[in-house]
């Protein structure tokens, strides 16, 4: 995660393999939980999480955490 003083985290991915930004993007999908990705501005590795509720911002952790453990 890229430090951030907005309404947003940038959350950078490997570029390739099994936790690419594009995975995530699905892997989140499939659960109802929309990032924005941020290849047009140059950044494909990448997902925005705007923030959200507290609840939100929960569910979107544990999704990634879960998606990490994934092969």
């Amino acid at each position: 995660v890229h430090p951030s003083i907005a309404n947003f985290i940038l959350i950078e991915f490997p570029a390739s393999g099994a936790h690419t930004a594009a995975k995530a993007d699905d892997f989140l999908m499939a659960r109802g939980l929309i990032l924005r990705g941020v290849g047009a501005y140059g950044l494909p590795q990448c997902l925005r999480l705007s923030v959200g509720t507290e609840e939100a911002n929960h569910l979107v952790v544990e999704a990634l955490a879960d998606f990490m453990r994934s092969k």
